[in-house]
């Protein structure tokens, strides 16, 4: 096989970015979508592809497959009457979620995708979870909530119960909690509706930041193609995410918050000249940003990984498959390497290619991270394909090898640990706050 298609192959395995068809839906379709009701026969032949994927294809590298049959048993009695798609998906996900990878989701079709984009009216409010308990944080749409109050409850569903069935239904690697809640809050309004609750007005019970006292207010949802969000979504939504750096008095910042570029050769060049602009000015102290990056492919993470080594070192272990083989050879450092003091801002959204990359700065006992567990650690499943199931339209992405880094001693299933960790606290989300960055910054200079 030649070097291009050898490419090609490590992109799609390691990243997923060849995804489903594009086409779009007809108009009318949208409209129905909602409503449709799917046979029992029907959901049954979708529930039996879907079961056999799951249970005879998908990589399960961190399944319990005693637990994966009950969730699937569960929603196979289920598939007595009609249903609609969103019902079906919602008696699914319990399951994807059960398989404990990462890299596998379960996504509504692309006709309600594009519902979601073009009709739906979600939840209004920015929100975070803290100590198990929902709390707004901003008031984008200006409903009159102040930031501060906690959510009690949303059109009777009490607040504890909303954050245990989205967290149930989102996928993450092994053991992992840390992720379900990142993803969770920030696309709260997706997955609100996908999830649990398809209303277009939202009876809120809160308690005032400033009293304590428990009151009652209905806002209106909006229409915001921004909100809409599949599962598989919040991970592809970030390719390209543009990377940035900044120079200042004593220290430079660098932001990647993806590692997969359509575009790697701009890529590579602004790598080369800002580390080149780095080693000029004489700067010793570099952070970099790995906040919200979800992983990637393996040519721009390892071209990063080239200017934080002084030593020749290899990425992947040698287990991997034929394909990784020049990355499983020791990787020489690029020529201006970074030799000063380093610090990475790492979050629960690192997985995947970044948290491979975490793995390996942990391992080497480079720089200093600073922030949050990881999602993903040293090894995970990829290797994924995509199946439509034939009647409800349902998209699955499911993991199908298993790749790791060349580490030893680090647990699988669990993220990588900061060195230096920081939780986030109500009052910094409200006053858009960042305690990661200041925390490295007093740690640089103490």
């Amino acid at each position: 096989m030649n070097k291009i298609l050898l490419s090609f192959i490590a992109v799609s395995v390691l990243s997923g970015c060849v995804l489903f068809g594009a086409k779009q839906p007809a108009p009318d379709a949208v409209n129905k979508i909602q409503d449709k009701q799917y046979s029992p026969e029907e959901l049954n032949e979708d529930m039996t592809r879907f079961r056999k994927i799951l249970e005879q294809k998908a990589a399960g590298l961190y399944t319990d497959h005693t637990e994966l049959s009950r969730r699937l048993d569960e929603a196979e009695a289920a598939l007595t009457e009609p249903m609609t798609e969103l019902e079906f998906y919602r008696l699914l996900t319990p399951a994807v979620a059960a398989l404990r990878c990462g890299h596998s989701f379960l996504s509504v079709s692309a006709t309600m995708e594009t519902r979601l984009r073009r009709k739906v009216l979600f939840f209004p409010l920015t929100v975070r979870f803290i100590d198990s308990r929902i709390y707004v944080i901003d008031d984008p749409r200006d409903t009159g909530t102040a930031p501060g109050s906690e959510i009690l409850s949303i059109n009777g569903n009490p607040a504890g119960e909303i954050i245990r069935d989205i967290t149930a239904r989102l996928s993450t690697d092994g053991d992992d909690t840390g992720r379900l809640r990142y993803d969770a809050e920030r696309w709260f309004a997706a997955f609100y509706y996908s999830f649990l609750d398809t209303s277009e007005s939202f009876d809120i019970i809160f308690r005032s930041p400033d009293s304590g006292v428990p009151f009652r207010k209905t806002v209106r949802g909006v229409q915001d193609s921004s909100l809409a969000k599949t599962a598989q979504g919040v991970v592809f939504d970030t390719v390209n995410a543009p990377y940035s750096h900044r120079f200042t008095a004593g220290h430079a910042r660098l932001t990647i918050p993806c590692f997969i570029y359509s575009d790697f050769g701009a890529y590579k060049r602004f790598l080369e000249d800002f580390f080149a602009e780095l080693s000029r000015r004489g700067i010793d102290t570099l952070i970099i940003d790995l906040r919200g990056n979800y992983g990637g492919t393996p040519k721009p993470t390892v071209e990063l990984f080239k200017f934080l080594i002084d030593k020749p070192l290899p990425f992947f272990g040698e287990d991997n498959v034929f394909y990784l083989a020049r990355y499983k050879r020791p990787i020489n450092p690029a020529e201006n390497h970074f030799q000063g003091n380093l610090f990475i801002l790492m979050d629960e959204a690192g997985f995947s290619m970044n948290s491979f990359l975490l793995s390996l700065l942990k391992y080497h006992h480079i720089g200093t991270l600073v922030g949050a567990p990881s999602s993903g650690g040293w090894k995970c499943s990829d290797g994924a394909r995509n199946a439509v199931l034939p009647n409800t339209g349902l998209r699955l992405r499911y993991s199908t090898a298993v790749f790791s880094t060349a580490v030893e001693g680090q647990e699988p299933g669990r993220g990588i640990e900061p060195d230096l960790m920081v939780s986030w606290s109500l009052k910094n989300y409200i006053d858009h706050d960042d305690p990661v960055w200041e925390a490295a910054l007093k740690e640089a200079f103490p």
